[in-house]
């Protein structure tokens, strides 16, 4: 048998998600997931169907290049009354593969949905308190040029949207990408320097062109209750890929000091090629100099890497690949989504250009917001902050982007 004691506990509560009425279930995805006792539970939820009695549920390790039902090794778990499953003793730093279906639909094998797939975490990442609780979120405001300001929506609309995003992210350490205008154009009392420097925030790093001229196209900034910037001259020191003959895309990075605990905290801001073809080959690149700028400047202390990394896993299965990931893990980085303990629209893509139906990602969770955490770091919860209002994206949009927060306990 491939999974092995296998045992469903039943939610109490129906998932809070956007109900949709469908023929066939939706992708379901995981809600929550723990490492207990060397072994991993992971909380399924789905959308329920309506007029379905009860549900079965597919889990399969064969990957996510079969679906489950295929899979002559898959477990069911039948006759589940709720949308939503516990299922249990799972291997930590593994791929599942789970797929929803409806019993009693008079077919006999039941109505399959669509398949999700999700790693489950590393037994060394199980979520463990720590002295230095924080949170820390990306945001890709889409304003880095006039054109792109103005493009969806506009941003004399939008920029209220913007600030109004920031007030509910409300983040220890806050990243924006593609901001470079939003600093000095539209509302000047809107503009993201004077709104962070109004809540309490202080700029901790920014890119830079050259000596003279000052771009904010990604940036870091940090709550000054929580944090004091530790060599703050050093740390705007930020820069552009020219070395990849991309002048458009870069990060910045900052040493930053945790008052309370007097812990230091490394923090970057990154934003990577985007487009196709040789681009994922690019992308690892950026990736691997950051990493190694990061480290070489503060050595052995906890980083963070939070931006636009215009990747995902979902690429895997169109024939590039997702490089930025596994130039991470291999430094020993975890996608804060791949270990969070809760989860919060994880199947709601973070990148959704200005579509008002929300894209949902089936298969993975396809974000390119994502926030990378180094070893001991463990998450207790991210989240997709998106607004919805009746199922569908509140209008105005702040962004083509929704922010991506996490907690974070560091060691």
């Amino acid at each position: 048998m491939l999974l092995t004691a296998l045992a469903l506990g039943l939610a109490a509560l129906a998932s809070a998600s956007p109900a949709r009425a469908a023929a066939t279930p939706d992708a379901p995805w995981v809600s929550g997931q723990q490492v207990v006792g060397g072994a991993v539970t992971v909380n399924l939820d789905w959308d329920p169907v309506p007029g379905a009695s009860s549900y079965d549920v597919w889990i399969s390790k064969a990957g996510p290049d079969t679906y489950p039902g295929e899979d002559p090794q898959r477990v069911t778990l039948g006759g589940l009354a709720r949308n939503h499953a516990d299922i249990r003793q799972l291997t930590p730093n593994t791929t599942y593969c789970f797929a929803v279906v409806v019993n009693g639909d008079g077919r006999g094998h039941g109505n399959g949905g669509a398949r999700s797939c999700k790693v489950t975490p590393p037994a060394s990442r199980a979520v463990v308190p720590t002295a230095l609780s924080t949170t820390v979120a990306t945001f890709n405001v889409a304003c880095g040029a006039k054109k792109n300001c103005n493009k969806g929506w506009k941003w004399k609309k939008r920029q209220k949207k913007v600030v109004a995003d920031i007030g509910r992210v409300n983040a220890d350490i806050m990243v924006f990408v593609e901001g470079h205008l939003a600093h000095k154009y539209g509302k000047k009392k809107r503009w993201i320097g004077k709104v962070m420097k109004k809540r309490g925030y202080a700029l901790a790093c920014q890119t830079q062109k050259s000596r003279k001229r000052k771009l904010f196209s990604q940036t870091a900034y940090v709550r000054t209750s929580e944090y004091a910037v530790v060599g703050k001259k050093q740390n705007s020191k930020g820069t552009r890929f020219t070395m990849f003959g991309d002048r458009d895309h870069g990060f910045c990075q900052a040493l930053i000091q945790h008052r309370a605990t007097g812990k230091q905290v490394a923090v970057g801001a990154v934003h990577l090629r985007d487009g196709k073809g040789g681009a994922d080959g690019l992308r690892q690149q950026e990736t691997r100099y950051v990493v190694d700028r990061v480290a070489s400047a503060f050595p052995g202390v906890p980083t963070v890497l939070l931006g636009d990394y215009n990747s995902h896993r979902g690429l895997d299965r169109r024939g590039q690949t997702d490089t930025p990931r596994l130039v991470m893990e291999s430094a020993g980085f975890a996608d804060a989504v791949d270990i969070a303990a809760q989860l919060t629209y994880p199947y709601l893509n973070s990148a959704h250009g200005f579509e008002t139906n929300p894209p949902r990602s089936s298969t993975w969770p396809t974000h390119v917001d994502r926030i990378f955490v180094s070893p001991g770091i463990t998450v207790p919860r991210w989240e997709n902050i998106a607004v919805l209002a009746g199922g569908r994206y509140a209008t105005p949009m702040a962004s083509d982007h929704n922010p991506v927060k996490a907690t974070l306990y560091i060691p």
